[in-house]
């Protein structure tokens, strides 16, 4: 496990921001997430996921992006490359698994 004060400095930036907030990122340490996407997609999206302080579910998750509604859907951005549309869908996915955990603490 991180020692404190390397967690302080490593999420330093997001504890500062008012949507976050030092409990906000407790709630998001707390917070195990299912990642079902595949190939690129998953690697863009479990990056976002552990840099934010969330954990992967090997098991039972917190959290299930699957039944979380996305921030937006990736063929509306109209970005017209696969790879730029695969790195958009796994941050989108990410957002959707930490806009659900941060909303928990509000619950």
């Amino acid at each position: 496990m991180t020692e404190p004060v390397d967690q302080a400095r490593r999420y330093g930036r997001q504890t500062r921001l008012a949507e976050i907030g030092p409990s906000g990122q407790a709630r998001l340490a707390l917070a195990r997430v299912a990642v079902g996407s595949t190939g690129f997609v998953r690697a863009v999206e479990e990056r976002y996921v552990v840099a934010a302080g969330m954990k992967l579910a090997a098991g039972d998750p917190t959290l299930d992006p699957e039944r979380v509604e996305r921030a937006a859907d990736v063929a509306g951005l109209g970005l017209r490359h696969g790879p730029a549309r695969e790195v958009a869908e796994g941050a989108l996915r990410a957002l959707a698994a930490i806009r659900a955990a941060l909303a928990e603490r509000d619950a």
